[in-house]
């Protein structure tokens, strides 16, 4: 395993922390019951954004220690239907907490980026900029989001699984190394780890997003339908991991309940999407190699 450290952006622009992973669905209050029913799952909004630029109904969940928008798209012919209608629901992008957003965007085209800002405190960059990465820059303080301060609001049911945190996002990608040096130094992060020969079904390298990984594979080629469910022809974020207490007791807890796990690892299991309302999850039981919020061991 190595570890390297992105090249420190402008003073001015820094990434604070993931703003939350968003995935699109084609039903959101189905998707919104399964997930609240297997993981645990929080509405803290939901709205409808009528700009076309959004369109979408839905709004920002709150899962383990992390936020999932999570969004049907109401108006046809836009961004967001569109990629329901080409690639199935599903993982989209992430969205990143930044100081300045200008600065930022003053960065990323100095890096080669093309970020369109949308609102003043809202852009996005370019995917074929970073790799097949959607990425959401945002600015603003959301009065909803418990990075500031929101009450969490309390589980409605028991779920299934004990979600404690949101252990990565994960994307497919060419190139994991070459990428992952990349996006930390858009970032202005780290690289948290890198693996040499590691398994398709396994992450080869992560990025830190301040209080989350993303994690880089592989793209998986003829393998994808049997180690994700789906066909995964090209570069995108495909995957959210979710961490659990115990992984054989999670295991076990999905066999009672008759869900059949798409693919399993050693410390890791993809639940079908019949469970999470075709949002793609993987369950785990550890965070990833230098993830941002594992601390230190404090040497005598």
């Amino acid at each position: 395993m190595t570890v390297s450290q992105g090249r420190s952006p402008s003073p001015v622009h820094r990434v604070r922390w993931m703003f939350h992973s968003t995935a699109w669905v084609s039903d959101y209050e189905s998707a919104r019951d399964k997930l609240m029913s297997t993981v645990g799952l929080r509405v803290l909004e939901d709205t409808r954004i009528e700009d076309p630029r959004i369109a979408r109904r839905g709004g920002m969940t709150w899962i383990g220690d992390n936020s999932l928008e999570l969004g049907q798209p109401i108006l046809p012919g836009t961004a967001t239907a569109r990629f329901v209608e080409r690639h199935g629901p599903g993982m989209h992008s992430i969205a990143l907490q930044v100081d300045d957003l200008a600065a930022t965007c003053v960065h990323l085209e100095a890096e080669g980026v093309r970020a369109v800002k949308v609102s003043e405190h809202i852009a996005f960059s370019h995917p074929a900029d970073t790799g097949g990465v959607f990425i959401e820059w945002f600015s603003d303080e959301h009065d909803i989001d418990p990075h500031f301060g929101a009450v969490v609001p309390p589980v409605r049911r028991e779920p299934l699984l004990r979600v404690d945190r949101m252990a990565f996002v994960g994307a497919v990608v060419e190139a994991p190394q070459e990428l992952a040096s990349r996006l930390a130094r858009l970032l202005g992060t780290s690289i948290t780890f890198a693996v040499e020969g590691a398994p398709p079904g396994a992450p080869h390298v992560g990025v830190s997003l301040g209080d989350c990984t993303l994690a880089l594979y592989p793209l998986p080629g003829a393998a994808s339908g049997a180690l994700w469910g789906s066909a995964l022809p090209g570069p995108r974020v495909h995957v959210l991991g979710l961490l659990v207490p115990d992984l054989p007791s999670a295991a076990s807890a999905l066999a009672r309940a008759g869900i059949e796990p798409i693919h399993t690892e050693d410390h890791a299991i993809v639940l079908p999407p019949d469970a999470t309302g075709c949002v793609p999850m993987v369950v785990t039981d550890r965070l990833c190699p230098g993830d941002p919020r594992i601390v230190p061991e404090v040497q005598p």
